[in-house]
């Protein structure tokens, strides 16, 4: 009581204390709005850093993904858990610490068509607050990852009415050459009868006639039959037939000149021309991209309801990891003349035909396992 009166009768000491009362409050708000103003730039500095990786990869979903960790864990993510479908293929990513997290859990969930991202984000009390800058950040993180799912998804189905507008501009052109191609056959042929003496025409001419008249209807019969192909939906008058795996499997090996064994045989019943196509998709892969100069060892084993085709080598050395996911990606592809739809189409086959492929990579040898149905019901009558 004494020392406040001391104070109260002193009114120099009273400014005084007042004064630096003052000096601790600016003080106080001065560190405070340079923190908010530091927290501020960095989580800017963050969305900026996902924008700008984003551009890097190409709007490339799982690339962004893969590398976006570093500026997540920034922000207050202890842990993210993802399970990735992509076309067919399922991946379980796991990043952060490896022991169980205390934290708050926020789920997402991201789909589209064939692609899609659940995933499990452990955040710390900041970043898990809603209002939060951190959480923010981390919202935008999984809309450009939705974006860019939504974008592949516009690029197939563009790249995809592009094919069709295509094969309506390829029959279009095969047509006018079959008109063309009969045309001259016909011509051809109202030459010959008009000339019955041969003298009339030189020894070349007659030639050049007769070989004419001889491959000019066939091939005016083929490019007919390839136009009513093409106008044919897929499985459409296609029927099933029974195929011996082994002479296919001989055939389309022979077709791309690769170097395998084929071990086991298998009868099935499903359409030739399909299945032949689902083959010849994937063997072309080793062809074309040259995967190995290992021979292919070819396997064939039949149960009561599967039938499976593994087609596999040894790896190369050094050992050089594939993404799986990325093989079936559709246009997606690592060789400049390829269009990246091989595999996807084949896995899109095999889909009409109740089989599947999956991809298999060991240290010592990769390759893709095909599996088919040993009945595909009853047969056509």
């Amino acid at each position: 009581m004494q020392d406040f009166f001391m104070l109260s009768s002193d009114p120099f000491l009273l400014i005084h204390w007042l004064g630096l009362g003052l000096v601790l409050i600016g003080l106080t708000l001065f560190f405070t709005a340079y923190y908010f103003r530091r927290q501020s730039k960095r989580l800017s500095n963050a969305l900026s850093d996902l924008y700008r990786l984003n551009q890097t990869v190409k709007q490339d979903a799982l690339d962004f993904f893969d590398q976006s960790w570093p500026i997540l864990e920034s922000l207050g993510c202890l842990q993210i858990t993802a399970h990735i479908g992509w076309f067919g293929e399922q991946k379980k990513v796991c990043l952060g610490a490896p022991s169980l997290v205390m934290g708050k859990r926020q789920l997402f969930n991201i789909e589209r068509d064939e692609m899609r991202f659940d995933l499990i984000l452990i955040l710390n009390r900041k970043a898990a607050e809603p209002d939060s800058l951190s959480f923010l950040v981390i919202k935008t993180f999984v809309s450009i990852l939705e974006q860019n799912l939504v974008l592949k998804q516009s690029e197939i189905l563009t790249s995809q009415k592009r094919l069709e507008r295509y094969q309506l501009f390829v029959q279009h052109e095969i047509k006018n050459i079959a008109q063309f191609i009969q045309l001259l056959c016909e011509q051809v042929n109202r030459l010959q009868q008009k000339n019955t003496n041969p003298a009339v025409l030189d020894e070349h001419k007659l030639r050049l006639i007769e070989r004419l008249h001889q491959t000019l209807p066939i091939m005016a019969q083929r490019a007919q039959k390839t136009i009513l192909h093409m106008k044919q939906p897929l499985l459409k008058h296609r029927s099933s037939t029974d195929i011996k795996l082994h002479v296919l499997l001989q055939e389309v090996v022979k077709m791309y000149d690769l170097d395998a064994k084929i071990k086991g045989d298998a009868i099935i019943y499903l359409p030739l021309p399909l299945l032949e196509e689902v083959f010849k998709n994937i063997l072309g892969n080793f062809r074309d991209h040259a995967l190995t100069e290992q021979p292919l060892d070819i396997s064939v084993n039949q149960s009561a309801q599967t039938v499976v085709i593994k087609i596999e080598c040894l790896q190369n050395k050094p050992y050089n990891k594939m993404l799986a996911e990325r093989l079936f990606e559709p246009f997606w592809t690592t060789s400049e003349s390829g269009m990246g739809l091989g595999l996807f189409l084949a896995r899109e086959l095999l889909k009409q035909m109740n089989g599947q492929v999956t991809f298999e990579q060991s240290k010592k040898r990769f390759g893709f396992l095909v599996q088919l149905p040993s009945k595909t019901g009853e047969r056509d009558e």
